[in-house]
């Protein structure tokens, strides 16, 4: 079993290849003024990458969450095990998509 240090490190290095991946993403799909279609479809890619899914009493794993309902749904108990890393799976996925479309609002050159 591995230690709860081990998972950390293991959990900070997800994110960094997550957020790495959607950097790429914006750098090579959407190298252009992005719109807003293209910046709430980043974010909530982000959103997906990178929410957490809190463990539940007496599980010692810390995973993202998009893992957690992925390995629940396949070898946990079934959809059952999977509903709320889903819900906050999803949570995350329409945050991101709403920090997408405010960051793009953002950056946007003032128009007077």
């Amino acid at each position: 079993m591995l230690t709860t240090q081990s998972y950390l490190i293991a959990l900070l290095l997800y994110w960094g290849a997550a957020i790495g991946g959607v950097w790429l993403l914006k750098r090579l799909w959407f190298a252009d003024e992005t719109g807003r279609d293209a910046a709430a479809l980043l974010g909530a890619i982000a959103g997906l990458l990178l929410a957490p899914a809190f463990p539940g009493e007496g599980v010692e794993t810390l995973a993202p969450a998009l893992i957690t309902v992925i390995f629940n749904m396949l070898f946990g108990e079934g959809p059952a095990s999977a509903v709320w890393p889903g819900v906050w799976l999803a949570a995350g996925t329409l945050a991101g998509a709403v920090v997408g479309l405010r960051w793009r609002r953002r950056r946007l050159p003032a128009t007077t």
